[in-house]
């Protein structure tokens, strides 16, 4: 195997598990907000990933902090085969900061899809499936949060403003823990 079938190979690899990571973390944030389990897409991300829900289904005041342990779980160990020569320490620091990052930036597309979901509302379109439903409570549950701090004034919501720019610093505040262990 040469060089470029190797490097292939390790991106492939990569990419698989960054999709699995994120789904699993997809599904933790569809039941953190307990959002509708018999939507389409929650139902198909469920048996996708049946075999970590079997193994990790560890619950910790009605949160399955299973799913989060399942992220980290493939997430180290792809830095621990991808990287064999690092400490435990390093790939453990690479694998939380990976999973978190990869949490903010879920978080960060929900918010905006959630935005500009209720512009389209607002303007007269009306498209409802799994989609559209699921982004939707999604978006209500992670706003909710900073909705409660900055009520509406004046017909205007800022709580996702304040959402994403909370999300920015903690992702801003994760570069620098990275670059500071790197």
């Amino acid at each position: 195997m040469n060089l470029i079938e190797m490097t292939n190979y390790l991106a492939l690899i990569i990419n698989i598990t960054n999709i699995v990571v994120h789904l699993i973390l997809l599904l933790f944030l569809i039941d953190l907000a307990r959002a509708d389990s018999y939507n389409k897409i929650a139902r198909v991300l469920k048996i996708i990933l049946y075999p970590f829900l079997l193994i990790l289904n560890i619950y910790y005041k009605r949160v399955n902090i299973g799913l989060l342990f399942a992220a980290l779980l493939v997430n180290g160990l792809t830095w621990y085969f991808l990287l064999p020569g690092f400490s435990l320490g390093t790939i453990i620091n690479n694998a939380f900061i990976q999973t978190v990052g990869f949490l903010i930036g879920i978080l960060k597309f929900v918010i905006i899809a959630g935005v500009v979901l209720s512009w389209l509302y607002s303007f007269g379109a009306r498209f409802y499936n799994s989609l559209t439903s699921l982004i939707q409570e999604l978006y209500e549950s992670t706003v909710s949060i900073f909705r409660n701090v900055i009520p509406p004034a004046g017909g205007f919501d800022l709580s996702p403003l304040v959402a994403i720019f909370v999300l920015q610093l903690a992702e801003r505040v994760l570069t620098i823990l990275k670059d500071y262990m790197g």
